[in-house]
């Protein structure tokens, strides 16, 4: 106890004391608090950026199944689909569609274009939040004799 006999001496220095190490507390819990929330903001932005991908992806492979394989026949393993079950036209826009349960503010579009080759470009675009992310396929062939996917 004998250690801290200057503070008994000078009046008003624990006073001073108390409160310096009140400010240095409250400015700790301060800084803690704003390191949550910029912790939290990125987890939130990670979650939207891997929910924007998985919505353009699941959408994208969906349509590329419909676009290649078209309908199966069970029966026979060896038929294969000479039609696609979606016609691609240049301009055409498959799927525009906003506001799933549990993304209240979640968009997918997914459009055709016709590339310089001839060739059709599927582009299926998600938006969660302020994250995005880009899905394309490309594709040649036609409507009635069926689609093949290009690899660039």
């Amino acid at each position: 106890m004998h250690k801290f006999k200057f503070l008994k001496s000078n009046k008003g220095s624990s006073l001073i004391l108390v409160a310096a190490l009140t400010v240095v507390i409250i400015g700790l819990t301060v800084s803690l608090r704003i390191m949550a929330g910029i912790i939290m903001a990125s987890a939130n932005q990670q979650l939207n950026q891997d929910q924007a991908y998985e919505l353009a992806t699941s959408l994208g492979n969906a349509l590329e199944e419909r676009i290649i394989n078209g309908e199966e026949e069970k029966e026979d393993p060896n038929y294969v689909p000479k039609e696609a079950l979606l016609e691609l036209t240049n301009n055409a826009t498959l799927v525009d569609m906003s506001g799933f349960d549990g993304m209240p503010d979640a968009s997918v579009t997914a459009k055709v274009k016709l590339d310089e080759a001839g060739r059709y470009v599927l582009t299926v675009k998600s938006e969660v939040g302020k994250a995005s992310y880009i899905w394309t396929g490309i594709y040649e062939g036609s409507f009635s004799e069926g689609y093949k996917k290009c690899a660039d």
